[in-house]
């Protein structure tokens, strides 16, 4: 898996994922970006790490919430979902907290959004529960001949 950016940091190693005809690794590789105007300036320098074919590119998406209610290992969690349908659609997916707990999503309450999860160690009513959720990223498929 590789990781997905949004932005390039100047000055700083990056992979970048391209979909280009077969060639050899530890090849030189220069990306060039096309002017407004028509005029082709570098963009950025590298080499080819591999060729794998099997590669997949994942985004990360993390959804937060915040405990109201806590008792000992479950907790009422709010801001996490918005209505009761995502709720029952999630409930397979493990939730964790930023302190490193773990827990499932035991039942909804009422209909805005509210859930009970069970955890594998008491958690603290400060905490932030999080589910991370990855979605499957095709790089841009376009050609530019000179």
């Amino acid at each position: 898996n590789t990781k997905w950016s949004a932005s390039c940091p100047i000055r700083e190693r990056l992979w970048r994922v391209s979909t280009l005809p077969i060639t050899l690794t530890d090849s030189p590789a220069m990306i060039f970006k096309m002017e407004g105007d028509g005029t082709v300036s570098l963009l950025s320098t590298g080499a080819v790490h591999s060729c794998d074919p099997d590669r997949i590119i994942c985004k990360r998406i993390v959804l937060s919430g915040h405990p109201c209610k806590v008792h000992k290992r479950s907790a009422v969690v709010r801001y996490l979902f918005y209505n009761r349908e995502d709720i029952a659609y999630f409930k397979p997916i493990e939730v964790r907290t930023k302190c490193g707990r773990r827990g499932h999503i035991k039942e909804a309450l009422g209909t805005h959004g509210h859930c009970k999860i069970h955890f594998d160690k008491p958690i603290q009513q400060s905490d932030t529960i999080i589910m991370s959720l990855y979605k499957r990223v095709f790089p841009r498929w376009y050609f530019i001949y000179f």
